[in-house]
């Protein structure tokens, strides 16, 4: 099998296995990356760097750029159509049914387990990606966990907005790797 076609085939799995959107779909890209020799560990945090600063869904993102460093042009399409499709598909397929139904009590239940599932998810993949940096040592390392902390409180109070996250970013970027 081609790597064009297993590129499709691995997205559309990922995709269609993950629920709660494209931060849950990491770990499980990162993974599938990985075994299959199409990106090591920093190779991936790169395109994912990379997937977080570009507009659009996180997801879609990584997959074109993963697709791009693992097989170019081709690779960047297969990767996108394979993490796109399955979400499309069945957006068309029980889209009307979920507009009709989302007000029926068992439905809503049903939503609160859910949300606290993907709330856990989303939690589950901060932490992986936090683990899955590049070490620094020495006082940089406290300076690194000082000013994520830090930027948890602003975006949780709302004071930074993701814009000002990522411009913030760069220079810390700069005084961490100056420290290290």
């Amino acid at each position: 099998m081609s790597v064009v076609v297993a590129l499709f085939g691995t997205f559309f799995k990922i995709s269609l296995l993950c629920i709660g959107g494209g931060y849950n779909m990491i770990p499980l890209m990162q993974e599938e990356m990985a075994a299959r020799g199409w990106l090591d560990a920093d190779g991936f945090m790169q395109v994912l760097a990379l997937s977080e600063v570009t507009p659009g869904p996180v997801a879609v993102n990584l997959a074109t750029f993963a697709g791009y460093r693992t097989a170019g042009l081709a690779g960047a399409a297969a990767a996108t159509a394979g993490v796109v499709l399955p979400g499309m598909l069945i957006l068309v397929a029980v889209g009307g049914a979920v507009a009709r139904w989302r007000e029926h009590p068992a439905v809503r239940a049903a939503m609160r387990g859910v949300m606290l599932v993907l709330v856990a998810m989303l939690a589950t993949t901060a932490v992986r990606m936090a683990l899955a940096l590049p070490p620094l040592g020495g006082a940089a390392t406290a300076v690194r966990w000082g000013v994520a902390g830090v930027w948890t409180v602003l975006f949780a109070e709302r004071i930074f907005t993701p814009v000002w996250g990522l411009a913030a970013a760069v220079p810390v970027g700069f005084l961490l790797a100056a420290m290290g």
